[in-house]
């Protein structure tokens, strides 16, 4: 790689670093793929499920936050100890799921 390119990426990932990180809020699909970018992301949870449209989700929550008896109080839509993505809220045992522990 040239020097400019190093250059460049440094510059780049201090730009993530600096401006696109701070701007994300935890535990957002848009966080983790800044993450992911930045090869960060190996302290988040692995567990997966589709929606409707058949599009993958993945959990934004730590790892080692899934506890299947800690349920989720629907009405105001927390967590509690199963996944969470967004607006998506899953556990384990659904079909279009991969838990945690497989990946």
């Amino acid at each position: 790689m040239r020097q400019r390119e190093r250059v460049d990426l440094v510059r780049l990932e201090r730009y993530i670093r600096e401006a696109v990180l701070p701007a994300t809020h935890p535990h957002t699909t848009r966080r983790r793929q800044v993450l992911e970018a930045l090869g960060e992301a190996g302290g988040l949870c692995t567990a997966r499920t589709r929606n409707a449209e058949g599009d993958v989700i993945v959990c934004t929550l730590d790892a080692g936050h899934y506890n299947p008896d800690d349920k989720p109080p629907f009405k105001d839509g927390k967590p509690g100890g199963w996944h969470k993505a967004d607006a998506s809220i899953w556990n384990d045992s659904g079909a279009a799921c991969i838990p945690h522990a497989a990946i």
